[in-house]
């Protein structure tokens, strides 16, 4: 999977597009090929600073953005009302600038 990432804090130019391991849908959760996905200031504060909020560790390389729009591209088991293909919008916290 390549991925939007950051191995520092600083400026805009610290961000990377990088190689990651494809992650797989476990039970009770789906993976989405990601076609678009939103930039918001709480990205730019742990891009620029390596801020995080209160439980949430900053792991480098990190994977930026949380909300995403895109299609499931596969299904873990125990997942009922979803399937390959679906159209979605969801929020995944530090993990959706990423593309298949």
């Amino acid at each position: 999977m390549r991925a939007a990432a950051i191995t520092t804090s600083g400026p805009p130019d610290v961000l990377r597009v990088m190689e990651f391991e494809n992650p797989q849908a476990g039970a009770g959760q789906v993976r989405i090929r990601v076609k678009a996905a939103g930039v918001q200031p709480f990205d730019l504060a742990v891009r620029s600073s390596g801020w995080a909020p209160p439980g949430l560790e900053i792991r480098y390389p990190q994977i930026l953005g949380n909300e995403f729009a895109g299609m499931i591209d596969q299904v873990g088991e125990d997942v009922t009302n979803f399937s390959v293909g679906d159209e979605v919008i969801g929020w995944a916290m530090l993990a959706s600038y990423a593309k298949m």
